[in-house]
């Protein structure tokens, strides 16, 4: 006889179960995390973004000029900024200096860029030429008084430059390092999270555009 409680099964196969990794898993819209606010807003005006239209080394060159500008800014009127902030207030009428050739070109309307010779007044030759960057004021009808700083006899310049437009001019120089600086950032930005032709951000806006047309068709 058999034992209470013991009895035996012939137990078939186990039926296969589902667990929660066998499981099909609904895939989340790449677009959701490589779109940007502002693409979303262009996407949703029928256009599409403009860098699709740029390749990822057309950004890396636009950002490597960017870049250029920042530093020959900086450099090119960079030192004589310095110097003159250095030594404002101590720049006096020079009586022995001229200054010829003053010439100021405007570009979009807010930047001015203004070269002035500065020469010996018995010399036919200049001695030197000053540099410099201003927004927002063209330059024109401004005195041209040549001045020497008087703890640096080399330090010479005009009296528009060294004192009526010098807070203009720091200004102007950071403003222009920040902004091409940012540009080069965004640039660099968009090859970072792939939005570029081609790129993982492209086909993103693809999935989106292919996802709403669907959806589009299927309510008419």
């Amino acid at each position: 006889m058999a034992d209470f409680g013991k009895r035996t099964a012939n137990a078939g196969p186990e039926p296969s179960r589902w667990h929660a990794s066998d499981a099909p898993r609904q895939s989340t819209p790449v677009w959701s995390d490589q779109i940007s606010k502002r693409d979303l807003k262009a996407l949703e005006r029928g256009q599409l973004p403009a860098w699709t239209n740029m390749s990822r080394l057309k950004l890396l060159s636009l950002a490597l000029l960017m870049v250029a500008m920042v530093l020959g800014a900086v450099g090119y009127y960079g030192p004589e900024l310095v110097r003159d902030l250095r030594y404002a207030g101590s720049f006096k009428v020079a009586y022995d200096l001229r200054a010829t050739d003053g010439r100021c070109k405007r570009y979009v309307f807010l930047v001015s860029l203004c070269s002035v010779k500065i020469g010996s007044v018995g010399s036919e030759q200049p001695t030197r030429s000053t540099e410099f960057l201003m927004s927002l004021q063209s330059g024109d009808g401004a005195e041209m008084i040549p001045v020497r700083s008087t703890v640096d006899a080399s330090a010479v310049g005009i009296q528009y430059a060294v004192s009526d437009v010098l807070l203009n001019r720091t200004l102007s120089l950071i403003g222009v390092a920040l902004l091409f600086g940012w540009i080069a950032w965004m640039f660099l930005d968009l090859v970072r999270t792939g939005r570029y032709k081609d790129g993982p951000g492209y086909e993103a806006v693809r999935q989106y555009v292919a996802l709403h047309s669907s959806s589009q068709t299927s309510e008419a």
